[in-house]
């Protein structure tokens, strides 16, 4: 049997990552990265808004807090380096009535918790200096979100990667994995249906919609351990191309962190192509539907027709549908945070799992690569 030191399961933008993180920082390693697709990134992060967040949503001391915070300075820094288009065109969270101000003077604390001292808050005047044909009562700036081009993202990471020693394989599912001495047994699939096993020290979990089933094969109870993964569907339209123009940042209502909540986020692209979404709704656990009914644009229209009132349901046309990792929480509650767990504790030493890595993810992609590397260094370095 083959024998390697780490094997990534999954190259989504996060197993990547993490396969390119792990080579640069031990490039005498051998890291092997599986992936059961024909290439990179066609599940999850093939359908993402390609939004750079800066932080400011989530609880002070999450993952989510604290490696997004992290995670998009390291993301434009790579862009920078390995030419990967990008853009730091800034974000507005708007408010359209009191309560959403009040969240607003929130979100602004709880950036200042996060370590983002460079969120601003907007008046109506200042607003509309920035965006004048949105409609809000107050705003929050945040300077540092952006966009990135995302297909060459995830090309680069795929390329440094490789520069540094990591070895992609794609069409190989990972069926089976059993403890052995000093490490793992991998069994996987290849496209003809043949089956191989090879041998591992270490493992990272980047399975992203499949990482539950991948954490199960460990001997992971993943319902006791609330690892299980529900599929959280949301929608995309885009906007005719002669008003695409008359929005420059992203814009993001202060209600937008609700499952189904009032706010739909205003996203502009790399090539200044304006969409709408995505709006959120549990998908039939594991089903892979991307269909989109046109009829939906109206109720987009109910929606963003509050900030952007010069849109017409004419002006929408249905773009894309993306499945996300959502761990289950309760009605009404927010996201849970990322699970990043080196698996100790279940006696699975050298096992990261990397868990619901839904949005922030895009932008935390090389700051949670980091973190797995520093679980994985006592093992690595040894």
């Amino acid at each position: 049997m083959d024998q390697v030191d780490v094997i990534v399961i999954g190259a989504g933008v996060v197993g990547l990552a993490a396969a390119c993180r792990l080579a640069q920082r031990w490039p005498e390693k051998s890291i092997l990265l599986l992936e059961k697709n024909r290439t990179f990134g066609l599940e999850m992060s093939a359908r993402t808004s390609e939004v750079i967040h800066s932080g400011l949503y989530y609880p002070p001391g999450s993952f989510k807090a604290r490696l997004c915070v992290s995670g998009k300075e390291k993301l434009y820094d790579f862009c920078t380096s390995w030419q990967v288009p990008y853009q730091r065109l800034g974000k507005l969270v708007i408010a359209r009535n009191d309560e959403e101000a009040a969240k607003l003077d929130q979100l602004q604390e709880q950036a200042l918790a996060n370590g983002i001292a460079d969120v601003t808050k907007l008046e109506p005047v200042a607003v509309a200096r920035l965006e004048p044909n949105i409609s809000c009562q107050a705003a929050l700036f945040s300077p540092s979100s952006g966009i990135v081009d995302t297909r060459t993202l995830l090309a680069r990471l795929e390329q440094v990667g490789r520069k540094y020693g990591a070895m992609p394989v794609y069409q190989q599912t990972v069926t089976g994995i059993a403890r052995m001495t000093g490490g793992y047994c991998v069994t996987y699939t290849d496209a003809s249906g043949r089956s191989d096993e090879v041998g591992c020290r270490c493992i990272v979990n980047a399975a992203g919609l499949g990482a539950d089933a991948v954490a199960a094969m460990a001997g992971i109870a993943v319902d006791q351990a609330g690892y299980r993964i529900y599929r959280c569907k949301g929608e995309y339209f885009s906007v005719a191309n002669e008003k695409a123009g008359l929005v420059s940042h992203l814009i993001f209502p202060a209600s937008i962190r609700e499952l189904k909540g009032s706010g739909i986020p205003v996203i502009k692209d790399m090539g200044g192509r304006l969409r709408l979404g995505p709006d959120a709704h549990y998908a039939a656990n594991g089903l892979t539907d991307y269909r989109i009914s046109p009829a939906n644009a109206r109720q987009f229209l109910a929606v963003v027709g509050s900030y952007l009132p010069f849109l017409e349901e004419d002006d929408l046309s249905a773009d894309i549908a993306a499945l996300r990792c959502r761990l289950l929480v309760a009605c009404g509650s927010p996201p849970r945070d990322f699970v990043i767990c080196h698996e100790t504790e279940r006696d699975l030493p050298g096992f990261v799992n990397l868990i619901g890595i839904e949005s922030p993810g895009l932008t935390c992609c090389l700051s949670i690569a980091d973190l797995a590397g520093d679980m994985l260094t006592p093992l690595l370095d040894g």
